[in-house]
């Protein structure tokens, strides 16, 4: 397991399926995040760990 603060964008997508992956950081919030965005620094405010931000990603309702 990971305890490194993450640093990039966490993006769950809000596009429809087929067309153009265009989503939201689930970190910081950002909209309008594709995928080349990734590797963009996020601003993280939580401090969510890498390993934290995987499991929000499989398990959305871990954030709340």
């Amino acid at each position: 397991m990971s305890d490194k603060i993450t640093q990039m964008h966490s993006i769950e997508r809000t596009s429809p399926k087929g067309g153009r992956f265009v989503g939201v950081c689930t970190l910081c919030g950002e909209k309008g995040l594709t995928p080349s965005d990734m590797s963009r620094v996020c601003a993280n405010p939580e401090g969510v760990t890498e390993d934290e931000a995987i499991l929000r990603a499989i398990d959305p309702d871990r954030a709340e």
